[in-house]
């Protein structure tokens, strides 16, 4: 699978967005900058958006770990990559 960075506008405060698609199911698992508040990981299943959640942490490297169990999963359950961007 030819997996290259998605053209998706992407802003200075988003550092990591995967998009995750499950048949005709499109999810969003991403990480920005929080300013003083510190990481968001935000999900969006595309599906249903008032389902969508925020997590906040204080270090970078919790959110990373908690966007690569949340990736994780979905990849157990079935989920592909369809799209990603980075900064």
């Amino acid at each position: 699978m030819d997996m290259t960075p998605s053209p998706m506008t992407n802003t200075k405060s988003d550092m990591v967005r995967w998009q995750l698609r499950l048949r005709n199911r499109l999810l969003t698992c991403g990480i920005t900058k929080s300013g003083a508040a510190g990481y968001s990981v935000v999900t969006v299943p595309h599906f249903n958006v008032r389902k969508g959640t925020v997590e906040i942490y204080q270090d970078l490297v919790s959110a990373l770990q908690r966007h690569a169990a949340i990736c994780s999963r979905l990849r157990a359950e079935g989920w592909s990559i369809s799209s990603y961007t980075t900064s």
